[in-house]
């Protein structure tokens, strides 16, 4: 230690200061990019399976997609959970503002079977889990507003085996044209 010291000691101020600059400036541009371009953070719980592994799986979310911007039906997003203060959730879209969705019973394993139309309102994303039966979603607490989301999940990227782009699953209906 006291050897540390002394090494410490004989420094000259000038590479001291410009290494604690240059630290500082890395420290900012991580936060920038943190905060603002990307994050990563660990899947958790079963409503998401088989998308993504109840624990394990590292998923890269784009922060760029804050608020809804940019998001369409079909794309899994990380949001604030309405419910449960400082928890994010990761759901899949199946409404935007204006569209029409069945709301099924929360937790039911049979979709469609009572049927209750609802329009999602303006400013708000009806979110649901691929795993219905385990999943608490906006079938429990209604839409969500567009505010609550924080970021669009485009990748897994952790196991290694598994790492992959997020694919947007849900297509338009091919409707015939003679009807």
């Amino acid at each position: 230690m006291e050897s540390f010291l002394r090494t410490a000691l004989r420094l000259q101020p000038g590479k001291v200061a410009r290494f604690l600059v240059n630290g500082a400036g890395i420290f900012c541009a991580s936060t920038l990019i943190w905060e603002h371009l990307v994050t990563i953070q660990s899947s958790e719980g079963p409503s998401m399976y088989p998308t993504f592994n109840p624990r394990g799986d590292w998923l890269l979310i784009s922060r760029l997609h804050s608020n809804g911007k940019g998001i369409q039906v079909g794309d899994v997003v990380r949001f604030n959970h309405p419910t449960f203060l400082g928890v994010h959730g990761a759901k899949r879209v199946i409404g935007m503002p204006g569209d029409f969705v069945c709301r099924d019973q929360p937790y039911s394993t049979e979709v469609g079977k009572q049927p209750d139309m609802i329009q999602v309102p303006e400013g708000h994303a009806f979110l649901v889990g691929d795993n219905l039966p385990w999943s608490r979603d906006s079938r429990n607490f209604g839409p969500v507003p567009l505010g609550l989301i924080n970021g669009k999940i485009v990748a897994r990227v952790w196991p290694p085996s598994k790492m992959e782009w997020v694919k947007n699953t849900m297509q338009p209906a091919q409707l015939d044209d003679q009807i």
